[in-house]
């Protein structure tokens, strides 16, 4: 990569990599080094909002910043402001042309990402938004798998990011900054604390351009037992969710023709969510009730289709139990 003298420091900023980061110091580290090692040969930043964390997180991003002070940016907020308030904060502060995500327990396989996706960008002066295929680390196991970028094109590209009918990674995102600060109201994430900006940033810009996929891999996505986007415990996982319904509730403000907001559908669907961590627990008992709660939320269709997931569920975890009293 390029090590910047005092004499490039009049170049433009191309590029802005935002990490939004709350503790963990013993990946964010990897995350940091795999932009660094980055074979791009022009400039760009790294902006790293630090969200108040409790462990050693910030004597890791202070050595790095001192080590690379003419690629690093540090924000440090001195009170818990959230995921989604803490990325907008950086993102106001970015100077790239092209803007690019990588969250503190993911990081970048590919060498190449940065200079993939830029020459693609300047080639392509009409395209705002591109992401890629990538890989998922399971940081448990150790267990590395392929995953390639899928977007549901049977529907609006709007609706299928609303009804999560896509898979890829944010790390592999890039975005035409001038773009995302037209459609984007930055300092609504800010207020809101929106645990959710990434859905709410897909479910906002593809009202107004295609996300295009590069069939290229760039991006690990790491996957512990327990994040921000999965929680360990019921209660974490209700305060998760209402939390998301306000990002569901936002969109639909802005989108009232296009995009509309079941809430009895979305607690059916919240009700589903905890009757699988009680059955993955063995908490029959919990499932039980999640899943009388979930019945008796959704309409007829919803109820069949339910119904057959609960019975077999209920049959797949009742086989385990009688494999393992053998």
């Amino acid at each position: 990569m390029k090590v910047l003298m005092e004499t490039d420091s009049l170049e433009s900023i191309l590029i802005s990599v935002i990490i939004p980061s709350h503790n963990r110091s013993n990946t964010v580290s990897q995350t940091i080094q795999s932009i660094i090692d980055q074979n791009f040969d022009k400039r760009f930043e790294i902006i790293i909002g630090d969200d108040c964390s409790t462990d050693n997180a910030r004597e890791v991003l202070q050595e790095y910043q001192q080590k690379y002070p003419e690629i690093i940016r540090l924000i440090f907020h001195e009170q818990n402001i959230g995921l989604g308030a803490n990325w907008a904060t950086c993102v106001k502060a970015a100077k790239g042309k092209y803007l690019c995500n990588c969250d503190n327990d993911d990081y970048w396989h590919n060498p190449d990402k940065l200079r993939i996706q830029f020459d693609y960008m300047e080639s392509h002066p009409d395209e705002n938004v591109i992401i890629t295929n990538h890989r998922n680390h399971n940081r448990d196991t150790g267990v590395i798998t392929e995953e390639l970028a899928w977007i549901d094109r049977s529907v609006t590209l709007q609706q299928a990011f609303f009804q999560g009918k896509q898979r890829f990674c944010n790390a592999t995102i890039m975005y035409r900054a001038e773009f995302l600060r037209k459609h984007l109201n930055l300092d609504d994430f800010i207020k809101y604390q929106f645990t959710l900006q990434d859905w709410n940033t897909w479910i906002i810009l593809s009202a107004y351009t295609d996300f295009t996929i590069l069939p290229v891999s760039t991006a690990t996505f790491g996957i512990e037992t327990e994040s921000i986007t999965r929680p360990a415990t019921y209660e974490k996982i209700q305060e998760r969710f209402r939390k998301e319904k306000e990002c569901y509730q936002y969109v639909c403000g802005l989108f009232p023709e296009s995009l509309k907001y079941d809430e009895k559908s979305y607690d059916a669907y919240i009700q589903s969510v905890l009757m699988n961590l009680a059955y993955k627990k063995r908490d029959f008992k919990n499932a039980r009730k999640f899943a009388k709660s979930m019945l008796g939320l959704g309409d007829n269709s919803f109820r069949a289709r339910m119904s057959q997931y609960y019975l077999g569920f209920y049959i797949f975890y009742l086989l385990k139990a009688i494999k393992r009293s053998r």
